[in-house]
């Protein structure tokens, strides 16, 4: 839960108690990209399995298949974070929100 009280001071948190107020959130996919996810899920799963292993998966094979399919969700959501930061500068507070796209990244390619 990423409420603050109503009736927390956080002048008093933050300049006495050095508390922070941060919170990070991922940009849910649009839906082409969804699209895309699914495509690449299925096709991972293909290639690893077989469509013949895959007419009749063992248990095994069935959590595999979930246990990927997460994963591939979760490294696509995690490429697009959203930070929010609670900042203090000369007594004004302001929210910072930075926003990181790493599909973007270089990767040590040139720009």
């Amino acid at each position: 839960d990423y409420t603050i009280p109503e009736d927390e001071d956080i002048s008093y948190e933050m300049g006495v108690k050095k508390k922070r107020y941060e919170a990070i959130f991922y940009q849910k996919p649009e839906e082409e990209a969804l699209d895309e996810i699914k495509t690449s899920m299925v096709d991972n799963i293909i290639n690893k399995y077989g469509k013949d292993e895959l007419s009749a998966p063992s248990e095994e094979t069935q959590k595999d298949i979930i246990s990927t399919s997460i994963e591939t969700y979760m490294n696509n959501l995690k490429m697009k974070p959203v930070w929010f930061k609670i900042s203090e500068n000369y007594g004004e507070y302001s929210i910072t929100m930075f926003y990181d796209n790493e599909y973007n990244r270089p990767n040590g390619e040139d720009l």
